[in-house]
């Protein structure tokens, strides 16, 4: 901060006595990553109703997920489903064990699939007045670990209503837990005994958080083989065992580090958080001049690329979920959702 008052610093910190040290010293954005991390895996959690839960928002855009999970949507092609139809809402993607794939009007949804929809504020509660009538899984979630991660999942699913059974080690940090989760069970997660009395059985979604990669690998596995119809979350330290613990049986998985990227990177853009998962990002990409002219689907964007166009900005108006007759002239901006590799592809193909 000596050397320049007007460069942005930013840094990380744990606790709320950091943040305030860290201000004082100068940080213009003080990112609270465990606190996020927590929240974030709390979002993709399955209980009681089945909802869309908002994942990410830009400007009057919001982009959610829901389960399929034992509602009739289960064995029908986004065709059949007629959401955009009926709620408005267009569906971008769907998560399968981990894997988030193209949505195409013949994709077939099954039990486990977790559809990624993009929408209004009011697209979303019309979804949601059309699902929130199937049940889900009234039980309690099963939290694994009682670290700061842990308690911050814990925080936000009580703060949704949700019954959250917490399983930790270590007594010590149990004891900070006690107050926040229904149970607090004190043993290991490898006690199958332990586990039962938790609830493991009848348990909608278990949230690993412990920063054991091998130990959360471990779980994913051993939880999978004590109840295969648990919807299971976890976070990883290293990204480079993100493909191994999806292998293990995970359904979701967040890694620290690419969190605190995608915050920055919202940071450095002037937006809001968009975490849509691993491997998947949100983008906002400049028309070039090979593409004014063209309309969406003359571009060929989304065959081409694999990009999905949610929404365009031209002349200062925001156009949520395009049809695909939309012009495109140099004023224009798209905002995608999809890979690395497939945002250079857009840019090794129209620029």
């Amino acid at each position: 901060r000596e050397k320049s008052d007007s460069v942005p610093i930013f840094a990380t910190a744990e606790h709320g006595e950091s943040i305030d040290v860290l201000e004082l010293a100068g940080a213009t954005h003080v990112l609270a990553l465990k606190h996020q991390l927590g929240e974030q895996l709390a979002n993709r959690v399955n209980s009681r109703h089945c909802e869309a839960h908002v994942v990410g928002k830009f400007k009057n855009l919001l982009i959610a997920e829901f389960p399929v999970h034992r509602t009739p949507l289960a064995s029908c092609t986004i065709r059949d489903t007629q959401l955009r139809q009926v709620t408005g809402v267009n569906v971008v993607g769907v998560w399968e064990r981990g894997r988030l794939i193209p949505a195409r009007a013949d994709t077939l949804l099954s039990e486990w699939s977790v559809p990624v929809v993009v929408g209004t504020e009011q697209q979303v509660q019309e979804l949601n007045s059309l699902i929130e009538l199937f049940d889900q899984n009234r039980n309690p979630v099963l939290v694994i670990g009682g670290g700061q991660v842990g308690r911050s999942v814990t925080t936000a699913l009580k703060r949704k209503g949700v019954p959250v059974h917490l399983v930790e080690h270590d007594a010590a940090v149990a004891a900070k837990s006690q107050s926040l989760a229904d149970q607090v069970f004190v043993g290991e997660a490898a006690d199958r005994e332990l586990l039962e009395r938790a609830g493991i059985d009848k348990a909608p979604s278990v949230v690993l958080t412990t920063n054991d990669d091998a130990v959360n690998i471990y779980l994913c596995i051993y939880c999978r083989r004590l109840n295969p119809h648990l919807r299971i979350i976890s976070r990883v330290t290293h990204e480079r065992n993100v493909e191994a613990i999806h292998r293990a049986g995970a359904d979701f998985v967040l890694s620290y580090a690419s969190l605190g990227r995608e915050s920055v990177l919202a940071l450095v853009q002037g937006r809001e958080l968009i975490f849509v998962g691993e491997g998947v990002n949100f983008y906002m990409l400049d028309v070039s001049e090979a593409l004014v002219g063209r309309s969406l689907r003359d571009s060929e964007i989304g065959a081409k690329t694999g990009l999905n166009v949610v929404a365009i900005e031209s002349h200062g108006e925001l156009l949520a979920n395009p049809p695909p007759d939309t012009p495109l002239d140099a004023n224009s901006q798209l905002f995608a959702i999809g890979s690395s590799e497939q945002r250079r592809r857009f840019y090794d193909l129209f620029h």
